[in-house]
């Protein structure tokens, strides 16, 4: 009488349970833009209510994002910063 061959035993997965126990909690990461205004509102002198930071950091961004559009438009090398009027 010859044998059959085992089966090879299917490998399990954690349970996601198990899964998130053992998973590190992500650290979070501080926007950048934290740093800058703490910075900038100590070199000023100025005090910011923490309910006041997201409307700052809001209005930043779009400050910053608009000087990225300014920045990245390319002028010709004669040409003037602003208009120049000879009497």
């Amino acid at each position: 009488m010859t044998r059959r061959p085992r089966k090879a035993k299917a490998a399990r997965k954690p349970s996601r349970e198990s899964s998130k126990t053992l998973a590190r909690p992500k650290p979070q990461r501080r926007d950048p833009l934290d740093g800058f205004m703490a910075t900038g509102a100590r070199a000023l002198g100025l005090r910011i209510d923490k309910a006041w930071m997201p409307a700052v950091r809001g209005h930043l961004q779009v400050t910053l994002r608009h000087g990225g559009l300014v920045a990245a438009f390319v002028l010709p090398d004669d040409a003037e910063p602003a208009p120049v009027f000879k009497a």
